[in-house]
């Protein structure tokens, strides 16, 4: 006899198998051995055999254990079922394998490299949410009273963690907006579904969440006024200089970036374009040019495949004109090849996450007067909310400055343009050319110089 199987039992015919791994013990627990022919894993391939311990030294209670997973096994066989039960860490690894693929072939049918901002998402959130609640959960013991508890337990994450994870990832929103357990809820859907349809997951729970059951409206994102966004602007004028509220030492490499953070300010204020298109620019996509009738000297900018919306070209306002000069003596560089937003190292920029957070606290512009919190992001609707002022609400100014903005009227109106707000050239930049004599030229231009090293 094997020294594997002590004091074996045999059930139906040699299909089941008690016995005992060792004989040291004074009471050894008995481990069972199942066979049932069909059995398969979650790949469909062959399973010969089912191993488990009964938990029981008592014979006749292990007898009744195996017993009850031979059943078991057998229905699962029948209804052409894995009989190795997954956790829910397992279930996103098999669905994400096949649904990964069909992002990137989607992504390069567009005729796009890199990698989708998509798969970035489902990257981090199942990262840092889902695999965090239904992670090592079976598959079996996911009720529906638990699935639903997941929505308090997102809710309240950031309010329950530690100091050290909100400095970590000082971008976090406080409280998930509605649009985001929107995107949360349709992927939790879609990896249920897919579990559901592969007899992974026995019964598809109701995934809906809680502002879905409200009937809440999507959420805008905090923005900027006229008089906020000056606020901002003159506290930079400072803060480059190394004279912000709680500067006491500033280095050289410190100076650059916050230079370097003010010149993103800008750009994403003047131009409406995405974070992380800005930073996905190099020289080679800045060219210059003049609006058709009035003769406007803009920057025409052509936004990369590899982002959000894919291929446009985007018309700034004049007064980046400044920004960009004070750029490219800033950084030393306009070779074509050369990334606009570089460190001092010269490598490729990547955000300035917790230094903006920094930034707009000390500015005190952090948080709006409804108490959502202001991220780069922000800007992005201040552009849309100024242009809108300046060219109104009529269906023209949506479709001139969504075509810029790579978005269309419908997210303006929803998440961009707060309530209470031509397809050339001309009538984006110069609906506000009366307020901008004011503001640009040498009072423009003595901004973008401040800071620079001599």
């Amino acid at each position: 006899m094997s020294k594997a199987y002590l004091n074996k039992v045999e059930l139906k015919d040699g299909q089941i198998l008690l016995f005992h791994r060792t004989a040291n013990s004074k009471r050894p627990i008995y481990h069972m051995r199942i066979h049932v022919r069909g059995m398969r894993d979650v790949h469909g391939s062959k399973v010969t055999y089912w191993q488990s311990t009964t938990n029981e030294s008592d014979l006749e209670e292990a007898k009744r254990v195996a017993l009850n997973k031979y059943d078991e096994l057998r229905l699962l066989v029948k209804d052409n079922r894995p009989v190795i039960e997954l956790t829910w860490r397992d279930l996103y690894a098999l669905w994400w394998q096949q649904k990964r693929v069909k992002l990137d072939a989607r992504f390069a049918a567009k005729g796009r490299v890199g990698q989708t901002q998509r798969v970035d998402w489902f990257e981090k959130q199942s990262r840092r949410y889902w695999l965090a609640y239904f992670g090592d959960k079976k598959l079996g013991e996911l009720t529906q009273s638990y699935v639903e508890g997941y929505w308090t337990w997102r809710i309240a994450y950031w309010s329950l963690a530690t100091e050290e994870e909100r400095q970590r990832h000082a971008n976090h929103a406080q409280r998930p907006s509605k649009k985001t357990l929107d995107m949360e809820q349709s992927a939790l859907r879609e990896i249920f579904g897919w579990g559901n349809a592969h007899k992974l997951v026995l019964a598809m729970p109701i995934i809906e969440n809680p502002y879905a059951k409200q009937g809440i409206a999507a959420k805008r994102r905090a923005s900027f006024d006229a008089a906020e966004f000056e606020q901002l602007c003159e506290y930079m004028d400072r803060w480059v200089e190394g004279k912000g509220d709680n500067d006491k030492r500033v280095n050289a490499r410190h100076f650059y970036q916050r230079k370097l953070l003010q010149i993103y300010i800008y750009w994403l204020a003047y131009t409406g374009m995405r974070t992380g298109e800005v930073l996905q620019l190099k020289h080679g996509n800045i060219g210059y040019g003049l609006t058709e009738v009035e003769q406007t000297p803009v920057l025409r900018i052509d936004v990369p495949k590899a982002t959000k919306t894919g291929e446009r070209t985007v018309t700034s306002q004049p007064e980046l004109l400044f920004w960009y000069d004070a750029l490219i003596e800033h950084t030393e560089t306009d070779k074509k090849d050369d990334w606009l937003f570089v460190n001092k190292d010269g490598t490729r920029n990547t955000g300035f996450f917790k230094t903006i957070t920094a930034l707009f606290n000390e500015a005190g512009v952090l948080y709006d007067s409804d108490g959502e919190k202001r991220t780069a992001y922000s800007l992005r609707h201040y552009y849309a909310e100024q242009r809108l002022i300046e060219l109104g609400t009529n269906a023209r100014a949506f479709d001139i400055i969504g075509k810029n903005m790579g978005t269309g009227r419908q997210y303006l109106e929803t998440h961009y343009v707060r309530k209470g707000i031509m397809h050339d050239e001309d009538a984006l930049v110069s609906a506000g050319k009366e307020r901008r004599l004011n503001s640009t030229g040498k009072r423009e231009m003595e901004r973008a110089l401040r800071g620079l090293q001599d």
